[in-house]
């Protein structure tokens, strides 16, 4: 048996190849070509593309890659795989023969494999014709089909069919004279459809031109197809490098997990421990709870007592804060003011708190309430800066801006500065009331009793 596999004398293989690959339509070559990547570069390298006009170009690099040593019998089966099913007479009797039950039994009675295609001489002589031998020297060479030494030799013996041809060429003879009478009818057919060009010039170049814009449209979408294919193989790119990154952070995220969960478990044992500790503890305190419930009583007690002695003492309280008010209505405040040395600054803030007095019908002076609480109407514009200063980073964006609130701020500063000058001249006015109204053995005794030491009564 003679396979495709092996080397056949008297047969220049390249141009078989070239014969074979020339016969196969424009569009299975070009669905060929897209088939196999290293191909599809190959061809359109240089920005080519897979048109009809370069076909030739397309031909003469596939012949080149299946003389390749390691491309030969891959490219050579790609090939014939097209070229196979374009020959339907051909094809349909020899698919058709090698997929039925008589071919099953004449493989089984021979020891064939399933694999193995062979024509029996009287199989070969129905499907060979003389006018089809450049199809069968493309089957010895390429297809997978095992020939006889004696089929080999009639497939590649040109002088075979001479007696047919012979027979042939006597029929040709007649049809001549035939098509010769043919031939004057056909002239008059072609005067009518020269006319007939002359029509369809003018439609053809409109055509050209539609043709034309068609391509153009048809290169614009060839780009837009590139380009999205291009865009395409980026994305893929990007989908397997955001797999990798998410199979590593999956693996990444596990460790994890494991660390916190064997963390957890450490946590858990402490807190057990720590838990029979404090269950301990507990019993302990209970215990201990019982002795201080007998000490709670005795303290209830004497909170009692203590609540009974604050109460005398805030009585007494009381009595000498109406004392201090006493001490304050007593003052010659008109008199007080011209004693006293004060600088033009410190004058007029004296007379602006004594404005701020009430007067009685007599236009006599008092201070509306006791002294705590004028003492505490004094310290409230102080209070009002200090708290302003202090939040001030908060109130500058509730209050616009910055400069606004800040504004605001300068004017209590005169106020407070009036008020601390005002406190201090009261303090210097009490500290001089309490010297000259009580002595130094009054000071000593639990509850202050108003009256003059006697140096300063001989005196007055």
């Amino acid at each position: 048996m003679l396979g495709n596999n092996e080397k056949i004398q008297g047969v220049n293989l390249a141009d078989v190849f070239g014969r074979m690959l020339g016969e196969i339509p424009w569009t299975s070559l070009k669905n060929y070509v897209f088939a196999s990547a290293p191909l599809m570069k190959l061809c359109t390298m240089g920005g080519h593309r897979l048109e009809p006009q370069k076909r030739d170009r397309i031909e003469k690099l596939i012949q080149r890659e299946a003389q390749k040593p390691n491309m030969a019998e891959q490219m050579n089966n790609g090939v014939f795989a097209c070229w196979y099913p374009v020959h339907t007479e051909l094809h349909t009797n020899l698919e058709d023969y090698f997929h039925s039950t008589e071919y099953k039994e004449y493989r089984e009675s021979k020891g064939l494999g399933e694999d193995e295609y062979v024509l029996p001489d009287e199989k070969f002589e129905a499907f060979f014709k003389v006018e089809d031998l450049p199809k069968w020297r493309i089957l010895l060479c390429f297809s997978p089909l095992k020939f006889t030494a004696e089929q080999a030799a009639k497939i590649l013996d040109d002088n075979s069919g001479n007696v047919d041809l012979v027979e042939r060429l006597k029929g040709a003879e007649t049809e001549r004279d035939e098509l010769s009478k043919k031939n004057a009818q056909l002239n008059g057919e072609l005067e009518r459809l020269r006319n007939r060009q002359n029509e369809m010039t003018n439609e053809i170049q409109e055509l050209k031109k539609l043709n034309r814009q068609l391509r153009a449209d048809n290169d614009s979408r060839q780009e837009k197809q590139d380009s999205l294919l291009a865009e395409l193989r980026r994305a893929n790119a990007q989908l397997t490098k955001f797999d990798s990154q998410k199979q590593d952070e999956q693996v990444a995220l596990k460790e994890e997990m494991q660390r916190t969960r064997n963390r957890m478990q450490s946590d858990i044992d402490r807190l057990g421990k720590e838990l029979a500790s404090w269950q301990s503890r507990y019993e302990e305190q209970r215990q201990a709870n019982r002795s201080l419930g007998e000490q709670t009583a005795e303290a209830g007690r004497k909170v009692e007592q203590i609540r009974k002695e604050k109460e005398g003492v805030e009585k007494r309280n009381g009595e000498l804060e109406k004392f201090a008010d006493l001490l304050l209505s007593r003052i010659d405040w008109a008199r007080v003011g011209t004693a006293m040395k004060m600088t033009p600054t410190v004058r007029r803030n004296f007379n602006s708190m004594i404005k701020r007095l009430n007067y009685e019908e007599d236009r006599s002076l008092k201070i509306e309430g006791t002294l705590p609480d004028f003492w505490s109407t004094l310290q409230k514009s102080e209070n009002a800066l200090i708290d302003g200063i202090v939040k001030s980073e908060s109130q500058e964006m509730m209050n616009g801006s910055a400069d606004d609130y800040w504004e605001g701020l300068k004017e209590l500063f005169p106020d407070v500065i009036m008020t601390l000058e005002a406190r201090i001249a009261m303090l210097n006015i009490l500290q001089e009331i309490f010297y000259q109204t009580f002595s130094d053995e009054s000071l000593e005794e639990p509850l202050l009793v108003s009256g003059k030491p006697k140096a300063k009564a001989a005196k007055e």
